[in-house]
């Protein structure tokens, strides 16, 4: 009994090891730990970018000035402004360039200022495409203000000036107020050109009426188409002769050599704002809008940038050489352009 015990407890234990060793058997075996494998070094030759050689470009020349014209502006004020300019630009260490037009091909990197005189140059779109440059526009109806666009005058506000400081001069040299004025029978503006140039005569002499016959009312304007001023014009100045007209006011686009040599003849004094082809006995004086002084002040600040203004141009009188107006008359003259501009005075003034 005993005896059968332990061989019982010994092939328990028996069949444990055996079973253990079944287990030992079944279980996987650890792999080995392979190398890791690695890659082949590719050796990298960092590539050299290309060496481009720059040829070093010319030096930029001088800042530019660019002055343009039309045929319809007063050349001997032009002549002015470039005389003006040649010595502002050389004094600013920049260049004047002188053009009868302007295009976009025109304005180069170089260009600084464009300055125009007269109209249809279309300064409007040009300050518009080119920001950077500063443009100045003289006497251009068509031009507005812009950031970078500055105006002198106002053309139809300097004709009426004109007309007026005309009429005012023509009563102030009269020695009876006997004054009228030629208006270009054809222009839109005549009837205001004409009550400009009354509304003038009348601020110096009120009523302006005659001491001596013929009696008639003064002052007076006429009209004269552009085929009278051809041939057609010899009987309107002998009815100013007769009635004792002893000064007129002569519109620019009237002002033809025949007509003034005929008005000579009949020693009637002359008045224009237009300066003649030739300065005769009888001529007193032109009434122009003079830019010159008004650029100058403004010459700063185009070139140093400022924002774009408008301003008008002085009043003055030039071609006087003859000496018909004395200087206290021309101080009355200046004295009372310089209130008509800054609004004292005005156009439609009846005494």
């Amino acid at each position: 009994m005993f005896k059968s015990k332990n061989n019982l407890i010994l092939n328990t234990l028996l069949l444990g090891l055996v079973l253990i060793l079944a287990l030992a058997a079944c279980t996987p075996g650890v792999a080995e730990t392979e190398e890791p494998t690695t890659e082949p070094e590719i050796e990298i030759t960092a590539t050299e970018e290309p060496i481009v050689q720059v040829t070093p470009t010319e030096p930029v020349g001088p800042p530019t000035v660019l002055l343009v014209t039309d045929d319809q502006f007063d050349q001997s004020i032009f002549s002015q402004l470039e005389s003006l300019l040649e010595s502002l630009t050389a004094d600013s260490g920049m260049e004047l360039v002188v053009s009868e037009d302007v295009t976009p091909e025109m304005i180069t990197p170089e260009a600084q200022v464009v300055i125009g005189t007269g109209a249809n140059l279309d300064l409007n779109g040009l300050a518009a495409n080119f920001p950077d440059v500063k443009f100045l526009a003289i006497g251009d109806p068509a031009a507005n203000v812009a950031d970078n666009l500055s105006l002198i005058g106002d053309p139809e506000t300097d004709l009426r000036q004109k007309a007026f400081m005309a009429g005012y001069l023509s009563a102030l040299i009269s020695s009876d107020f006997k004054i009228a004025a030629l208006m270009p029978a054809d222009a839109p503006a005549q009837d205001v050109l004409g009550e400009s140039f009354v509304g003038g005569g009348r601020y110096y002499c009120g009523i302006c009426q005659p001491l001596y016959p013929p009696y008639n009312a003064f002052p007076q304007w006429h009209g004269l188409s552009s085929e009278d001023v051809e041939e057609g014009f010899r009987p309107t100045l002998n009815n100013l002769f007769n009635i004792g007209v002893d000064v007129a006011f002569i519109h620019g686009d009237l002002a033809k050599p025949e007509l003034l040599a005929y008005m000579e003849e009949l020693g009637i004094k002359v008045i224009g704002d237009r300066s003649p082809d030739v300065i005769r006995n009888n001529w007193v004086g032109t009434v122009t809008m003079d830019p010159v002084p008004v650029l100058q002040d403004l010459w700063p600040g185009l070139i140093a940038g400022n924002p774009g203004v408008r301003t008008s141009a002085s009043i003055r009188l030039a071609d006087t050489e003859l000496g018909l107006i004395s200087d206290a008359r021309m101080r009355f003259f200046d004295q009372t352009a310089e209130e008509l501009q800054s609004g004292m005075i005005s156009f439609e003034i009846a005494p």
